[in-house]
Order: structure tokens, then sequence, then C-alpha cells
């Protein structure tokens, strides 16, 4: 987590966060011990040592006080020699003398002391991946841990006197022993309690110019439901609504979609995700909290269809890296989705997954957002039962709305011109190949629409149905 900057109260004293608190008064302390250090001896080594020992009579951590020693003018000794006069100040007392220890214990206690003075480890369990940084008294951002990073510590353990090798460190660095961290419910957590006095998720959707009257509690529904993914919370279904907006270059539409996440998660926000890989598509829903679909209609429809299937996902199965094994893990991206098209939607059966919201003017994308309310209260509302999956009252008003936003293909146009549906009698039961035997003598060969573009849209605009074996539509030709 980032380090809350410092602020000022209402009285106009310094606001500080209990990290920065801790780390101003342990630099406070560290040079209380130099400078009494200086006044009793001018020797080099003498001035390390009693530094030393006072930062440990102190309790100080170890190494940001040889971080601080190291990169003082006034001391002129090497680095390793102001290490091991450090180490040989805090080296623990009482313990089990080196000489009685075996070969694997001086190697395993010797790794475990040297990463508990030198470096913060932790294993992010959304990216997979164990990260580092330095614990040297400064704030850093958390890195993740490479080989080249790996062979450095290898190297900093081997100068300090260390048994270890490269593949011990490893093993203990892929361990069960780092602890784990979960980049969106620790922020989740860290968010506080909702105010209550202010609908901050209605605020962000009306950002969004429009004239679409169900956008504004569609695009709660959809939000909260992607914090309840974060969470884990429904074990049954995933986030399977697609806010989606269409507009005209230039209206911030991306923009927008970036802002949804606060910048401490921007690692898990991606713009675009290859369809044509299975595997990158598995990854990315396990590893990203927010996947932009950019230029929907640019997508073919093949494409759109494994979106339409993907987003039905509640668990993913991920192959490890380097390795062949597949292991099981919960989604936690969800969808939102960008188009200049005005007819973006290919498929009607899928249309009920999508919340079309056609941008009328600019996304106002300038006052800054208060993502720690925004969260605290989408996190506080899924507690106390809000729903966040639409009923089926919703979804049939927002397959109305969508029809408008229906790519129109030749077979849609055939069909409808030809042809009309019906109540389901035995009479007009019409199988394909009676109804491609109707269309032959009115129209070209030329336009005459694929099996495949006549079967999707006999699906949406007729009854399906049997008699006596025979499967068909309930249809009927019109009058010519």
């Amino acid at each position: 987590m980032k380090t809350k900057k410092t602020t000022f109260n209402r009285k106009g004293l310094i606001n500080e966060s209990p990290r920065v608190k801790q780390l101003r008064e342990m630099r406070i302390s560290y040079y209380t011990c130099l400078a009494n250090a200086l006044r009793e001896t001018a020797d080099d080594e003498q001035i390390v040592r009693l530094t030393a020992r006072a930062c440990r009579q102190a309790g100080l951590p170890e190494e940001p006080c040889v971080a601080r020693t190291i990169a003082s003018e006034r001391i002129c000794l090497d680095v390793d020699s102001i290490r091991k006069i450090f180490r040989a100040a805090y080296t623990e007392k009482g313990l089990k003398p080196r000489s009685a220890l075996n070969q694997k214990e001086r190697i395993a206690r010797g790794i475990a002391d040297f990463f508990s003075r030198r470096y913060e480890l932790r294993y992010n369990t959304v990216k997979k991946i164990e990260e580092w940084r330095p614990r040297d008294g400064v704030y850093r951002e958390w890195q993740q841990l490479t080989d080249r990073d790996l062979n450095r510590m290898t190297f900093e353990q081997m100068r300090e006197g260390g048994d270890g090798w490269g593949i011990d460190l490893q093993i203990y660095l892929h361990s069960s022993m780092i602890p784990q961290y979960n980049p969106l419910t620790e922020f989740l957590n860290g968010c506080g309690r909702w105010y209550g006095h202010k609908d901050h998720i209605a605020e962000l959707a009306k950002r969004v110019p429009t004239d679409y009257a169900d956008w504004e509690p569609l695009f709660h529904c959809w939000f909260l439901a992607m914090v309840a993914q974060w969470l884990g919370i429904d074990s049954r279904f995933s986030n399977m609504l697609v806010p989606m907006l269409i507009g005209g270059q230039g209206t911030h539409k991306t923009t927008f979609c970036r802002m949804l996440l606060p910048p401490i998660l921007h690692d898990y926000f991606i713009d675009d995700i290859k369809m044509d890989n299975a595997e990158q598509v598995e990854r990315v829903l396990a590893r990203m909290a927010l996947v932009n679909i950019d230029e929907y209609n640019a997508k073919t429809e093949r494409e759109q269809a494994k979106i339409k299937r993907i987003l039905a996902e509640k668990d993913v199965q991920v192959r490890k890296m380097r390795s062949d094994q597949y292991i099981r893990s919960q989604r936690t991206a969800s969808f939102i989705a960008t188009t200049n098209s005005p007819t973006p939607l290919t498929d009607p059966t899928g249309s009920r997954r999508y919340i079309c919201c056609p941008v009328n003017g600019i996304i106002n994308t300038e006052p800054t957002i208060n993502y720690r309310q925004l969260y605290a209260q989408a996190v506080y509302e899924i507690k106390h039962g809000t729903r966040y999956y639409p009923t089926r009252e919703e979804e049939l008003r927002m397959e109305q709305h969508n029809q408008q936003f229906q790519l129109i293909k030749k077979a849609d146009l055939v069909l409808t011109d030809y042809f009309e549906p019906v109540e389901r009698n035995k009479d007009d039961l019409m199988t394909f190949p009676e109804i491609e035997q109707s269309l032959r003598p009115r129209i070209g060969a030329g336009r005459m629409p694929t099996i495949n573009e006549l079967s999707s849209a006999l699906a949406y605009h007729f009854q399906a149905g049997a008699v006596k074996g025979r499967r068909g539509w309930y249809m009927r030709p019109q009058k010519q």
C-alpha cells in the first residue's frame, strides 16, 4: 500500500500517517545515536561501533541504520566494514551457538535472518508473483522479483558471509513462508467506512452525458458486481454485465473507463484483450480488475461470441509460469466497452448483457474522484444486501433498448421481408429446406444468406418447435 501523504488538520498542524510518523521518529533516534558517538571519539570505526550499539539498544531496525551510516559524509569506512560492525552489534545472544549448528541449520537461519534485515517480501495473489522492496527506512514502491534481483540478493548474502546459494534463496522465496498480499481486497479494506451523506456511484455515472434513463441504476448495479467479484462474495455467478459507451471520438470514453480504478490499482487495468490467445484470456480474467474492450465494433463475430462465453465464467484455469500444471483461480476481471459505431451489436441473443449508453457530449473527467468513499460505499451496500445483478424486467428493458444498436444483417432483412411470425400451430411450421425453397424464386443467388446467417436470424425472429419429428419455425410467407 502507498504511504498516505502528509496533510494539515484544521488547526494548521501537520497530520501525518502512522507510517510517515514512524519513519520520522526512527530517523530522529538514529541521528541522536550518531551525534552521541561523534562527541565521544573521532575514530571512524569506533564511531560506527558506538552508533550500532546505541541503535540496537534503542530498538531501531538494523538495515535503515546501516543505510544512513553508509550515506553519511562523516564516516569514511567502506560498505562491508560498516555492515560487519552493525552485524556484530545486532547479533542476537542466547541462541544456539553457530558452531553447534549443522550446515542446513546455518543456511536456513542465515537466509531467514538476511531477508528479515535487508528486504520486505510478499506474494501477490492476483499477479501470482513475488514482490520486494529494501528495508532501508525510505518508502519505496514494491517491485516484481526478477532473476536479476534474486542473483543480486544471493551475492549480497554471500558477501555478508552467508552459506546460502541461489537455489537455497529460491526455495525460501518461492515458499508459502512469504506472506500473501491481495491488492484488491487490501485497497477495499483500507477505504474505511462510508459516511452515507453522498451517493458517489451515482455521481460517477452522471459524469456521462446521456439520455438513457436506465444508465444510472444499471451502472450502479454493474459497479457493485465488479467490487463483489473482487471480494469473491458470490461463488455461483460472475459479473456478466458490460457497460458500453457509444459515442464519437474525443468524448473521453476511454479516459472515463481508466478513471474507474484508483491510481494504486492501475496495474490491474488493461485496454484490450486478444481473444485468439486462450491462455492470455485466462490470465487476464484471473489477474486484472477491469478490462476495457476498446473499439468493440472492431471485434469479429467470433471474438464477440467468445466474449459472451467468458462473461459467464466464475473461475478460470491458469497455467503456472514455466510449468505444465494448471491451477484454478478466482476470476477478478470485469468488463467495460467503448465504440464509435452506432450499431456495434451483432448477436441479438447476447444483447441483454450490454448496457448500451449513447454518449451525447464530452464525459466529465476533470474533478477528482474520492476513491475511498466511492469504494467504501460499494462495500457497504454489498454487505447490507443491495442487489448487484439485474432483474428479469431490467434485462427485458435492456434488450428492447439495445435493438437500436443492433447491426441489421442481410439474413434479418430477407426473413422479415418475406416471412411473418405466427402462433404455434402444426400447419404453419416450416423446416429449413422449405424456407430455402421459398426464398430461392424471390431473391437472386447473390442475395441468399449463408446457412449460419439464416439459422441465427431464424432463432431471433421466429419461434422454434417440432411437429411429428419435423423441426422448424412457426412462420408463413407474406403475401406479395
